[in-house]
């Protein structure tokens, strides 16, 4: 390998292949391994590579498999086709003598699943009219060859709605007639029920955009229950899916449950946009804890993610996206989290690239909506992803990051209440994640409004370094309420950060990006650039009432606010056979060495390219980068 005469040196961190026990933790995240300097380097084989390996000490290569995070699910094991998309063949696609086309290239993806719209406009334009054309040619296509579809049932005609305004043949998002589309629903389910069982009842109900006049969860319940009952009463087997909805805002599945609409579905879908932010910074690997914790009051439901993507330019609604590389390694790093953190099921939105100017599709536009010509790196990427994770198990994960504690709470200190009379925190021997203190946060939300309590500590706690993310050790009251940090940086500007819902009775480690901008509505402090300077320090505890509308009263116990540093690296280890699986990827280019029992090892690329290595004094070496990089050897 060249070195250049002013070669960088690099720190470089041995990463262990485990051999002990099972071990599971909420995020894959594994520490490794290397500074780059100044330097940028780019993971293909035919760039230098600008590095000199120093091994570290001993008890860093042989550090076992560590959890740094209580994990209260598991990830399902994956069939022999994983994973699923949104198809749209039965509403976008115009040529049906062509139809099997996309639907080739669905099932050579390796595509498990795929969510088709049942658009009720387009069936029964009318009252006494039926077409099935177009959706009979889809779901033909699909399920011969080994695809599960999900149906998603909606878009009424304006002939089924109350909206004066309504065309009678066209569609419309108003609600419809309760009735009627209880009805349409049943001839759904019964026409396509030898070879379609899931089927999820509208989409996004909570967006304004798809229920008009307004989102409106007593009215969606009547709907669902209705519907669900109805298609059951026809197809006993049928799973019933409620509608995709945002889980960073619970407002809308609370009020179904409240409505008494938790018995009617089976599965819960949501719908975790973050784009343009990348699936790390986005914080997406606790898209579902707040549903989650829903499930632990109303009653325990898998979690599909029926959308998730990234467009592959920049848009009017989206700025900040960035290219069809982005889009690709998005794909794949946004799956694997999803799954690693308890999601049963995910399917990319979309396909193809919409006439309308949405580039969420694994096909670029082209010259139309029948035009697959043009396939995006996102096609090859969610191609490959399939291939090498079908039919695995999780094994465990590596996390060697450099982890910090800030406060332990052995020493409580001084903390204030600001002026809301919502809580107490005090110090407590009862229970303690570690050592042999921790704090007690009781709080009473009294209201139907927004409803809080802060603690500012006195003085404010020095953040060693420069970390990624902050978090904190939590033992909850299952109750969903939001947890919160303030920090404060060098210019005096106080941000919050999200740590995410408050879940159910065990230790459990919160935490949340500190890097890039945030929200208006997080800057504590007026001026300043919404960033956090290092140094920085931790300002303040809040908890906040999640809805707004909670009543109650209950208390969680804290421990250990943590910082997380070092090159972020993840590693998610797999097993098939006797063959095992690394799944390997960094934000940022880094160097990264794995034990291994075998000769040689397999590396496939992103895109599908494979090539083998040598394994050298029982080591993988090798360079990791935004896009996945599979290892596959002998266990």
């Amino acid at each position: 390998m060249m070195l250049p005469s002013s070669a960088l040196l690099a720190t470089t961190g041995m990463i262990d292949a485990p051999t002990g026990p099972r071990y599971n933790a909420r995020h894959s995240i594994i520490g490794v391994v290397v500074g780059v300097g100044n330097g940028q380097i780019r993971v293909r084989r035919l760039i230098h590579l600008v590095f000199i390996l120093c091994l570290i000490s001993s008890s860093l290569i042989n550090q076992p498999y560590q959890t740094h995070a209580a994990d209260d699910v598991a990830p399902v094991p994956l069939g022999l086709m994983p994973f699923g998309v949104n198809t749209h063949l039965a509403t976008r696609y115009t040529d049906l003598a062509s139809i099997d086309t996309p639907a080739d290239l669905v099932a050579k993806a390796g595509a498990g699943w795929a969510r088709e719209d049942i658009h009720w406009y387009r069936i029964q334009p009318s009252p006494d009219t039926w077409d099935w054309e177009f959706t009979d040619a889809a779901i033909r296509a699909l399920v011969t060859r080994g695809i599960k579809v999900v149906g998603v049932i909606g878009h009424p005609p304006g002939w089924a709605t109350p909206d004066p305004y309504d065309s009678p043949g066209s569609f419309s998002f108003s609600a419809p007639d309760t009735e009627r589309f209880a009805a349409f629903a049943q001839a759904v389910a019964v026409r396509y029920s030898r070879y379609v069982t899931h089927w999820e009842i509208w989409n996004e109900p909570d967006n304004p955009v798809f229920w008009k006049p307004t989102p409106d969860p007593a009215a969606y319940t009547r709907l669902l229950v209705r519907t669900a009952t109805t298609i059951r009463s026809s197809v006993p087997d049928a799973k019933i899916i409620i509608g995709g909805t945002n889980p960073f805002d619970t407002h809308f599945l609370r009020g179904v449950a409240e409505a008494g609409g938790w018995a009617a579905f089976d599965i819960l879908a949501i719908h975790p946009y973050i784009n343009p932010a990348s699936p790390e910074s986005g914080n997406l690997v606790a898209a579902a804890d707040s549903v989650r914790a829903l499930t632990h009051q109303y009653g325990d439901r898998p979690i599909w993610v029926t959308e998730v993507g990234w467009t592959s330019r920049p848009d009017s609604r989206t700025p900040g996206a960035t290219d069809e590389q982005a889009q690709a390694n998005n794909l794949v790093r946004a799956t694997l989290l999803l799954w690693r953190s308890g999601v049963e099921q995910i399917f990319w939105y979309t396909l193809k690239d919409d006439p309308e100017g949405d580039t969420y599709g694994m096909f670029a536009l082209g010259s139309g909506r029948s035009d697959f010509s043009l396939p995006k790196p996102a096609y090859a990427a969610f191609q490959t992803l399939n291939r090498q994770l079908s039919g695995v198990q999780y094994a465990g994960i590596r996390d060697l990051f450099e982890r910090t504690t800030v406060l332990d709470f052995e020493q409580f200190g001084v903390w204030v209440r600001g002026d809301q009379n919502n809580g107490r925190l005090g110090p407590t021997d009862a229970i303690q994640h570690s050592g042999r203190g921790a704090a007690l946060l009781s709080y009473r939300f009294p209201t139907r409004e927004n409803d809080y309590v802060v603690f500012r500590r006195a003085p404010a706690a020095l953040i060693p370094g420069t970390p990624y993310a902050i978090g904190m050790w939590v033992y909850g009251d299952g109750s969903g309420q939001s947890l919160k940090i303030w920090l404060r940086d060098v210019e005096g500007e106080i941000l919050q950060y999200n740590l995410g819902p408050v879940g159910p009775a065990n230790w459990r480690f919160m935490q949340a990006p500190i890097g890039g901008s945030v929200a208006s509505w997080d800057r504590i402090t007026q001026g300043g650039n919404g960033r956090l300077d290092f140094p920085a320090r931790v300002e303040g505890i809040v908890l906040d009432d999640s809805p707004d509308g909670y009543i109650g009263s209950g208390m969680i116990y804290l421990d250990d606010i943590v910082a997380v540093g070092g090159p972020e690296a993840y590693d998610l280890r797999l097993t098939r056979g006797s063959e095992a699986i690394d799944v390997l990827w960094s934000p940022q280019p880094v160097l990264v060495s794995i034990a291994s029992r075998s000769v040689s090892a397999t590396i496939t690329e992103r895109d599908g390219q494979q090539r083998a290595v040598a394994v050298t004094n029982g080591r993988i070496v090798l360079s990791i980068g935004p896009g996945l990089t599979y290892v596959r050897h002998v266990r």
